[in-house]
């Protein structure tokens, strides 16, 4: 059998296991949005040396873990900050949603808030407004979702799926081929495939109005 180079390619190792698990490097590649080769070119032959974001994200949501799994240990740095700034430095969280619109408009950030503790160590953490008055009462207008993207998705679970720059709120039902089986509220499952979608992520809380 073919291996993934030694030495510094150890996290290739684990990668291609990850992969095997659930999946073949073929299915995972055409997934990803990528050539059926991707994969075995990323592990085999370090084309490309680092995974891009995209890639990665889509790869954890398609496995079903937390993406910085996939990371390569040189993009890795310490988030700590300095014994004498533990202080006076509090995280920053940006928040998405215009009210102009039912869907969140995820272009830009609206607003900057104090990052919760439960996500101070999670570097793609974000929120978002709802205003959409379809979702109530469950979830009224004014109400604020925190996301966690590292989370994995279990069915049941309330994500935020996004497609182009527009994000909805729906129930997580599981996983497809291709795509993803959501419930947006209307009783409904729906298949969305995963070449429509620019990202889907866990909400982990809720701040009521």
């Amino acid at each position: 059998m073919k291996m993934v180079m030694d030495g510094a390619d150890v996290h290739r190792q684990s990668v291609l296991a990850l992969i095997r698990t659930k999946s073949t490097l073929k299915a995972a590649s055409i997934a990803c949005g990528r050539n059926h080769g991707y994969f075995h070119q990323y592990l085999f032959q370090s084309k490309p040396r680092f995974l891009p974001e995209d890639v990665r994200i889509k790869l954890a949501q398609y496995l079903g873990i937390a993406e910085n799994r996939l990371r390569e240990p040189e993009l890795f740095v310490s988030i700590d900050p300095p014994a004498t700034q533990q202080s006076e430095v509090r995280a920053r969280l940006m928040v998405y949603g215009r009210g102009s619109e039912p869907g969140i408009d995820m272009t830009a950030p609206v607003a900057e808030i104090d990052c919760p503790p439960s996500l101070l160590r999670v570097v793609d953490a974000f929120a978002a407004y709802i205003h959409d008055p379809e979702l109530g009462p469950w979830l009224p207008v004014g109400s604020l979702i925190y996301i966690d993207p590292s989370k994995p998705l279990r069915p049941a679970d309330f994500v935020l799926v996004k497609s182009g720059r527009t994000g909805r709120i729906a129930i997580y039902r599981g996983r497809t081929a291709d795509g993803i089986v959501v419930d947006t509220g209307n009783g409904r499952d729906e298949s969305v495939q995963l070449a429509t979608l620019t990202g889907f992520w866990k909400i982990v809380s809720v701040e009521f109005p």
